[in-house]
């Protein structure tokens, strides 16, 4: 399988409820430990192979007591890409889930949570269109 976490931020709350979707319209937030979680549980299930599919947690709810019945619920790649209207039906349901008040992606800088566009305030890699992100990357240690 291929699993693309959202937002990774490890001050969000560890053990929250996985919410899974297809065709890359996921945004939200999802703690590494998390996503260290399902990245097992998807090797242990059937449900998840030859499947892509990204996933971000629902703060407040426990997770399922198991990940499968949510994957089978995925289409296969083989299957090919989700319909125009499945894919615009599952962008407006997840859409309504964003954090912030702005709730426009189209507004955030490279690094940038929607909290940060609501005060707004610079994202970690600077302003819009202004992002420095070869200063974020990591140095090598060694020469």
């Amino acid at each position: 399988c291929i699993f693309r976490p959202t937002g990774l931020n490890d001050k969000w709350p560890v053990g929250s409820r996985p919410v899974f979707s297809q065709g890359d319209v996921a945004v939200g937030r999802i703690n590494r430990r998390d996503v260290a979680t399902l990245l097992v549980d998807c090797l242990t299930s059937d449900e998840a192979t030859g499947k892509t599919f990204e996933a971000f947690t629902l703060e407040g709810y426990p997770p399922a007591v198991s990940v499968n019945r949510a994957l089978s619920r995925m289409k296969a790649d083989s299957e090919g890409i989700p319909s125009d209207e499945v894919l615009f039906a599952s962008y407006s349901a997840l859409q309504q889930l964003l954090p912030g008040e702005r709730q426009d992606a189209s507004k955030l800088a490279m690094g940038q949570t929607y909290e940060q566009l609501d005060k707004n305030e610079d994202g970690r890699l600077g302003k819009r269109g202004q992002e420095d992100a070869e200063a974020a990357a990591p140095k090598p240690t060694s020469v």
